[in-house]
């Protein structure tokens, strides 16, 4: 017999301790994946998405690259 471990004054072999710790991991991604969503309605998706777009500028990655090979030249 091999090492076991004492939880609670009882004596839990190591396989056991997997097994149920493998099965409340999944038990609560289940549970957790259960629950109802709210609904969204289409306007607030398309307000967001809106103020997202306004608010970031457009990334220039050709000027960053640049930017970044003369900085290193110098």
């Amino acid at each position: 017999m091999g090492a076991a471990y004492h939880i609670l004054g009882r004596t839990v072999q190591p396989h056991t301790l997997a097994i149920a710790t493998i099965a409340a991991t999944v038990g609560g991604a289940v549970y957790s994946m259960t629950g109802s969503k709210p609904e969204k309605t289409q306007e607030t998706s398309v307000d967001s998405s809106q103020k997202t777009t306004q608010s970031e500028p457009d990334i220039d990655i050709e000027k960053l690259v640049d930017q970044f090979i003369r900085d290193e030249k110098q």
